[in-house]
């Protein structure tokens, strides 16, 4: 059947799980510390872009509605909401949003009438599995940058018995004055890579070397995997040419063979190169 196909790398983009709440991420390498963790939450995250537009054309006669050069984006209300299951001093202050900590005793969480522009504003990254590496350094995986981030759903606290309690959240990203132009919040969707093999190796740059009594000495150098082994270098006639750190110096007319070698796990891993003296 023709139309019901789906792409073949369906199952390799699939954003998958709950994801985390971070206050911090390196979208470089896909790295955070885990003390950046916002918490534990139930129920999924959610996060939304609820873009507003204008329609310049809408009292204008005769113009169609949703003329596309008269249609205005007006601006972003960007938001990441959730519940979250666990709580610690940190995740409190951020919750009450126009708060300070009491600098003798930091579990004392201060709640005030104003905000502090500097302080109150905080960026927060949702970080959530993605592509079918998400395992391991180089896992795949979709984050959410909200930039000046505010908890503008109020503190909440719902208990009940017998069961855990739930602090729900709204964090509301927010434009800045020094940048009126920046979108509050922006998008990364990174797919994960397999590991690229190690198995050791020592690789010469020339397989072939003519040298002349008397003659310049030639170099050689050698690429190991992993980077960075002790090479050995040996001649197989050190009457015809010798080899010390990858020089090779020309000693008699003859021919002899260059060996660097490296040693891993107790397995050595050589390559050759031939020399020709005339």
């Amino acid at each position: 059947m023709k139309y019901t196909q789906i792409p073949a790398d369906t199952f390799e983009t699939l954003q998958m799980n709950a994801g985390i709440m971070l206050t911090d991420f390196d979208p470089s390498d896909g790295s955070f510390d885990s003390t950046y963790l916002l918490g534990a939450t139930t129920g999924g995250l959610s996060f939304q872009d609820s873009m507003s537009f204008k329609d310049f054309g809408e009292d204008i006669d005769n113009c169609p509605k949703n003329m596309k050069e008269l249609k205005k984006l007006d601006q972003h209300d960007v938001k990441i909401s959730g519940t979250l299951v666990t709580m610690n001093p940190k995740t409190a202050h951020l919750l009450a949003a126009a708060a300070d900590v009491d600098a003798q005793d930091e579990s004392h969480i201060v709640p005030r009438n104003d905000l502090d522009i500097n302080n109150d504003f905080q960026d927060i990254w949702l970080v959530c599995d993605y592509s079918s590496v998400n395992e391991g350094d180089n896992a795949g995986f979709v984050a959410i940058h909200l930039m000046n981030a505010l908890n503008t759903g109020g503190f909440q606290i719902k208990t009940s018995d017998k069961a855990k309690g739930q602090f729900s959240f709204e964090f509301t990203g927010h434009y800045s004055m020094d940048a009126q132009d920046t979108v509050p919040y922006e998008l990364y969707v990174r797919a994960g890579e397999e590991p690229t093999p190690t198995t050791p190796s020592i690789t010469l740059d020339k397989k072939t070397l003519a040298l002349t009594v008397g003659g310049d000495a030639g170099l050689l150098s050698a690429t190991t995997v992993p980077a960075g082994q002790t090479v050995t270098w040996t001649s197989s006639d050190d009457e015809v040419a010798t080899v010390e750190a990858g020089v090779v110096s020309p000693v008699a007319a003859g021919t002899a063979t260059i060996t660097a070698k490296i040693t891993v796990d107790g397995q050595d891993y050589t390559d050759t190169c031939a020399v020709t003296v005339s």
